[in-house]
Parts: structure tokens; C-alpha cells; sequence
């Protein structure tokens, strides 16, 4: 079989919407394409989280933490980033405490952008910072021994932890969730 998930060809987003007449259309980029008979009756059937994680298990595997939230990160930014939320700044690298480690994916959730509080992801782990309170550091291999994370207002939570504080968009946070809820699988497998 030549599908062998349900992600978009044009933009890597998942898709989990019906086929029409065996068209596909991806709600992120809107890039319309046709399943063969083999791959419209996968479609149809639908898939599992399950038959979706040994998917991810499948690609990804032999990828180190750091190329895995690489990757992710980047999938993520290529249809979910707006060109101003997710920007980094010397304010928010210092509000996070983050040294030298490589950045995946920053936000800094303050509305003059003073580094106070946000989220990262990098190569070594998860940093996150409610206003007022000192930043977070949760290390890959940490993360992938804590609960699957959850969405609660504007955290994600994993053992009482905020891994990630986002205000900005509402419609956004599902995405970033399931961003997290993918860098943990991998965290739990592979850490």
C-alpha cells in the first residue's frame, strides 16, 4: 500500500476528515488529492490512536529526542505558525533560563514580549514560565517517565507540571497538545 498514514502530501498534516468521491482535502493547507481504491478503503475504514502511534513508531524510531522534537517542531510551525507567535528573543531565551541548547519552537506568551513568561522546546528537553514563578526545566528522559500530558485553559500539564503556557490563540492550543502528546510518546519509548 502506498498511503501509509493519514498526513498530507503537500504539508504533513494529519488528516482525519471523510474522502469525498475518494478526494481528499487537508484542512490545513487546503491541498486537495486522490486516494486509489486501496488507499480510499484504509481511509474509509479510519484509523486507531493506536494504528496512529505505531505509525509514528514506524517513521520515527530511529530517530534520536532531539532530531524527533525537531522534526515535530518543525511540522508544527510549517502550518500552525503565523509568522509572529512563535519567535524567539533574547528576552524570552533569558526569562527561560535556556543555555546552549538548540531551539526548536519558543513562545513568549507576555504582551510586550519581556520574556516572563512562555514555553520552549529544545534539544534537551521542555522549558515553561508562568509569570512571577521561576521557569521550568523538564529534561526528555523526565518527560517521557511523567502522564500523558493534558490541556487545561491555557497550560499543558503532565504530572502538575506546566510543560507549555499559550494565551495567544485558543484554536492553537488543541494543535500544541497534540504536539506535546506526540513528543511524549516518543519521550516514553525511546528515552
Amino acid at each position: 500500500m502506498r498511503l501509509l498514514s493519514m498526513r498530507c502530501p503537500s504539508c504533513g498534516g494529519i488528516i482525519d476528515g471523510g474522502a469525498m468521491g475518494g478526494v481528499v482535502t487537508c484542512e490545513y493547507c487546503g491541498s486537495r488529492f486522490a486516494l486509489d481504491e486501496e488507499e480510499a478503503n484504509v481511509f474509509a475504514k479510519g484509523m486507531s490512536p493506536e494504528s496512529e502511534d505505531e505509525i509514528d513508531d514506524e517513521e520515527s524510531s530511529s530517530l534520536s529526542m532531539a532530531e524527533f522534537a525537531e522534526q515535530a517542531c518543525s511540522a508544527f510551525l510549517a502550518h500552525r505558525d503565523n509568522g509572529s507567535s512563535f519567535r524567539s528573543s533574547t528576552k524570552i531565551i533569558r526569562g527561560l533560563n535556556i543555555g546552549d541548547d538548540r531551539v526548536f519552537l519558543i513562545h513568549d506568551d507576555t504582551f510586550m514580549k519581556s520574556g516572563k513568561n512562555g514555553f520552549a522546546i529544545t534539544d534537551r528537553g521542555i522549558y515553561c514560565r508562568d509569570m512571577g514563578e521561576d521557569p521550568d526545566f523538564v529534561s526528555w528522559s523526565e518527560f517521557g517517565k511523567m502522564d500523558k500530558p493534558h490541556l487545561e485553559d491555557s497550560h499543558i500539564y503532565s504530572n502538575g507540571i506546566s510543560v507549555c503556557y499559550f494565551t495567544d490563540s485558543s484554536e492553537t492550543r488543541p494543535y500544541l497538545l497534540e504536539l506535546y502528546e506526540k513528543l511524549h510518546r516518543h519521550a516514553k519509548k525511546n528515552c
